[in-house]
């Protein structure tokens, strides 16, 4: 998922997420995961969208160092629901 950053901080980021844990809620699936640039590589825009999902309710899992190369992996997860 990505939105471009001309249109950042208009909440459509927020509306795709919900939208997708509405439908999801529909379904058997217990656990939402994202990936994105790790925080041991610093890059000013991936430190905006590890906020966004931590915002969201995503939480850091793992940084994975060598699933992208030289690329550090952050895993992170949202818990959805379960009835």
């Amino acid at each position: 998922m990505a939105i471009s950053p001309d249109w950042h901080r208009r909440g459509i980021g927020t509306a795709m997420v919900n939208r997708l844990i509405t439908d999801l809620g529909r379904t058997e699936c217990q656990l939402l995961q994202v990936k994105t640039l790790g925080p041991s590589r610093p890059h000013a825009g991936y430190a905006a969208t590890r906020a966004f999902y931590r915002a969201a309710g995503f939480l850091p899992l793992e940084e994975l160092k060598d699933l992208w190369g030289n690329n550090p992996c952050l895993l992170m997860v949202k818990p959805l629901n379960v009835s």
